[in-house]
């Protein structure tokens, strides 16, 4: 990803909202949405993964300031998986709506395979064991989940401790 100001390529930790231009100090927020439920924000940098379930190339993201990576074609997205904590943990405490009605689970969900980003290898698919109803794919040996559109913001409306 380049400056906006300058054009000087941009390195973001992923740790902290913004991204400062070590040559022209300019300052870019990483945390405003695109107007998606998960809300991500797309940082215009292509990633190093495909999509593993359409095979676009992922783009490099921001889900409340943490680093993701996300398909532009089916809005799925890819995450550590100790950043996928905290998000659930702190978008359920903030969370101030009403609680959205439980869906049932999918099972036909259970009998999708896709192949892990990282290593290539099947994923781990399984019912996401806190709230939403909701099928996740992981893999233990990369640390990595998948979640399809609007899987996040399923977790965060969903009934239940908060």
């Amino acid at each position: 990803m380049d400056c906006h100001n300058c054009g000087a390529p941009l390195n973001w930790d992923g740790s902290r909202p913004i991204i400062v231009c070590e040559f022209c100090s300019s300052i870019r927020s990483v945390d405003a949405t695109s107007g998606s439920a998960d809300r991500i924000s797309p940082l215009d940098h292509p990633s190093d993964s495909d999509c593993p379930r359409c095979r676009q190339h992922l783009v490099v993201a921001a889900m409340d300031g943490l680093k993701v990576e996300h398909c532009e074609g089916c809005h799925g997205v890819l995450i550590q998986r100790h950043l996928f904590a905290m998000l659930v943990r702190d978008r359920r405490a903030d969370f101030r709506g009403a609680e959205a009605r439980p869906i049932p689970l999918d099972f036909d969900q259970l009998k999708l395979i896709v192949d892990c980003p990282g290593c290539k290898q099947a994923m781990e698919v399984h019912p996401y064991y806190g709230p939403g109803n909701i099928v996740i794919d992981s893999c233990s040996d990369c640390g990595l989940v998948w979640l399809d559109s609007g899987e996040m913001s399923r977790i965060e409306v969903a009934p239940g401790r908060r």
